[in-house]
């Protein structure tokens, strides 16, 4: 046990260390390594697929300015330029998290930082492919049990996930594993999601913010620092600033459930968790009927979510206004037949055709969201099935209706469709024979010797 001034006898931290210490690539079932490939293709396509939104290029351009002599050993998402490690985290994550497209769990968005980490620093470090995807896998195991065991701010929970697959790559000793867990949890802040309340894009740079620091946090630790370990179990450190503390999930079943295959999806869409199943059914409803958006006069949909049934008679100013909107996210599914950064162009979201249509869109109902025992409900796949009709202008009804969208964890998309999707995702930013290599690269990661080949097809 570390110094500390309050006595305590759980021992959370030290065993979740031991663990990821001890994992190796062997110990990890071939489907959860599978896993693993495809959310990194999906992120790394999705992360590309923002890439031309304004806030994105702020970002990248900021990347630049951080990184010092404005070169480094890390390859710039999008841009191609050499930066520093940190600069290019804080631009691959905020990328990650900004068309909202690429996972969810019931706390957050852990592939917006533990994919980019991995293939960045596998690329700055010359990690083989096994050593990442090992460092990987455990990062989002302790990042799920770190924060279903106590709810923190939602951004929070990428700096566990992030400094687990940091701590993994560098080999370092449990006592400075220990150590840099105190360290994110001096980071972590408390249950207040302002961008939510606010409806602003910042939560994209927060999610950034977290890669940059985490590198910097990692070197720290190992400068060498005393103490401030086990902040998983000393009272009023970490879980004390949290809605709720259930430590028995931080090492519930660990090493025999993999949380990462059944608590994590995987979107189809780009938009809040909330909104997935909505949008699939209105693309399915499009893509079978090919009716005309000018044409529709009413959109039922039954039952709706309350806190995400939301209406513009002006447009939106930000697009986690718009993702956040199942009115808005089920109007452009209705129009175009593709999703895409499109969808959350300011044109797009300002368009009078969208603001009439997406007002046209009519509750029948709504399901009751409060609660993250309601919200693990939700992924377990305990939830009424949802219907939308589309009723046309000449009476013309179309229907349809889904319990879960492709990529929730009960109906996972194959490897074939998150090898389409990536194509889909960066059909305006790769040349097709770039995003070939790419795919191929990454199904072959585990053989790779040097992960470094991978950024290659990155911009």
């Amino acid at each position: 046990m570390a110094f500390s001034q309050i006595k305590y006898d759980t021992d959370y931290t030290k065993q979740i260390v031991s663990w990821v210490k001890n994992l190796k690539y062997e110990d990890i079932p071939p489907m959860v390594v599978d896993r693993v490939k495809m959310f990194m293709i999906h992120c790394c396509g999705v992360s590309l697929c923002a890439k031309d939104i304004k806030g994105m290029q702020k970002a990248i351009e900021i990347a630049k300015e951080i990184s010092p002599g404005k070169e480094g050993d890390a390859t710039l998402w999008g841009d191609g330029a050499k930066v520093s490690p940190e600069a290019a985290l804080f631009a691959a994550s905020a990328m990650a998290d900004c068309l909202d497209w690429e996972d969810c769990a019931i706390t957050g968005h852990p592939t917006a930082g533990v994919i980019p980490t991995a293939v960045i620093m596998g690329e700055a470090l010359h990690k083989s492919g096994k050593e990442v995807l090992t460092a990987a896998v455990a990062a989002y195991e302790a990042y799920l049990r770190i924060s279903l065991a106590g709810r923190s701010g939602i951004s929070s929970y990428n700096i566990f996930g992030n400094l687990t697959l940091l701590m993994k790559l560098m080999d370092l000793d449990e006592e400075k594993m220990n150590q840099l867990y105190g360290i994110g949890c001096t980071m972590a802040s408390t249950p207040a999601n302002v961008h939510e309340l606010t409806m602003s894009d910042s939560l994209n740079f927060i999610y950034g913010l977290r890669g940059n620091e985490c590198v910097t946090a990692l070197r720290i630790v190992m400068s060498g620092i005393e103490n401030l370990e086990d902040g998983f179990d000393i009272p009023y450190v970490y879980y004390n600033h949290c809605a709720y503390y259930k430590p028995e999930i931080l090492t519930m079943d660990l090493g025999t459930r993999w949380m990462l295959m059944d608590s994590l999806l995987m979107k189809h869409h780009p938009g809040n968790m909330f909104v997935q199943t909505y949008e699939e059914i209105a693309h399915r409803l499009l893509a079978k009927y090919h009716f005309k958006a000018e044409d529709i006069g009413e959109v039922i949909i039954r039952p709706s979510i309350a806190f995400r049934n939301w209406y513009t008679k002006t447009g939106y100013k930000s697009i986690t206004q718009a993702q956040f909107s199942i009115p808005y996210t089920v109007a452009v599914a209705l129009t175009y037949e593709e999703p895409g950064a499109k969808w959350y162009s300011d044109e797009t979201m300002n368009d009078p055709k969208i603001i009439e249509l997406l007002n046209k869109v009519k509750a029948d109902g709504f399901v009751d969201v409060k609660g993250l025992d309601v919200l693990k409900d939700l992924m377990d796949g305990k939830h009424p099935e949802k219907h939308i009709i589309v009723r046309m202008k000449d009476g013309t009804e179309y229907e349809d209706s889904l319990f879960t969208h492709p990529g929730h964890p009960n109906y996972m998309l194959t490897r074939e469709e998150v090898v389409e999707r990536f194509k889909l995702e960066t059909k305006y930013v790769l040349a097709p024979e770039t995003a070939d290599k790419f795919i191929e690269t990454a199904l072959k990661y585990d053989q790779l010797d040097d992960v470094a080949e991978l950024p290659k097809y990155i911009y």
